[in-house]
């Protein structure tokens, strides 16, 4: 391999993919149980597989591994497949059809998978060890975009004071689903929306520990 690649221990199946590609893998919650696949953008993935990721994917365990191109991630990927296929697993009912991807869930391949993503770490590829810390970055820089999507929102609902129930529309669902995010990944978003967003959050959210403290 040309040139040595950088470590870094943080954090569409048939398609030709543009830009940088990434294999991942997403190990659900408390199961020996994932998801193992390439892609330009894995939040992109993230987000088609379940709008609350963050629930269904144990972040913490969940890790990436850049390519130099789509042709090498493509291969780690069929051959990876080949060598774990007695792991193969139905995916997780509450996956929707259109994230595609069904036939690359693994069922008790965790440790394996770790044993080949060491050894493309040792052979000098970027690997992101934690999906938390890279999910939790993506995010962060999105907080600026939440201003405006209040705005959005509003045009349509009314101030956030006025909103119905999240599970009224499917806008307000993704707004519901969005700042959970923030919450259960402890990114503080307080100055970034009004007083009645955080209202309207705080009525809706899904989160078990929400904290007003947080806002």
């Amino acid at each position: 391999m040309a040139g040595a690649r950088r470590i870094v221990p943080v954090g569409n199946g048939g398609r030709r993919m543009r830009g940088r590609t990434f294999l991942y893998v997403l190990p659900c919650v408390g199961e020996d149980y994932a998801k193992l696949g390439i892609g330009t953008d894995p939040m992109d993935r993230l987000q088609a597989f379940s709008p609350r990721y963050y629930e269904l994917f144990d972040l913490q365990q969940g890790w990436l591994v850049e390519a130099e191109t789509e042709q090498e991630a493509r291969g780690w990927e069929t051959q990876w497949k080949r060598q774990l296929r007695v792991h193969a697993a139905p995916a997780p009912l509450t996956v929707p059809a259109r994230a595609g991807g069904h036939t690359e869930w693994l069922r008790g391949a965790l440790a394996e998978l770790g044993s080949l993503r060491d050894a493309l770490e040792l052979q000098g590829y970027t690997v992101h060890s934690s999906l938390h810390s890279w999910v939790r970055e993506r995010i962060s820089q999105q907080r600026e975009l939440l201003a405006s999507a209040e705005q959005a929102a509003t045009s349509g609902f009314g101030t956030p004071s006025q909103w119905p129930a999240a599970i009224a529309h499917p806008g307000l669902l993704r707004m519901r689903d969005g700042l959970d995010a923030y919450v259960a990944l402890q990114l503080p978003i307080q100055q970034l929306l009004s007083a009645e967003l955080r209202a309207w959050h705080a009525r809706n959210s899904l989160l078990l520990t929400f904290a007003d403290d947080r806002w």
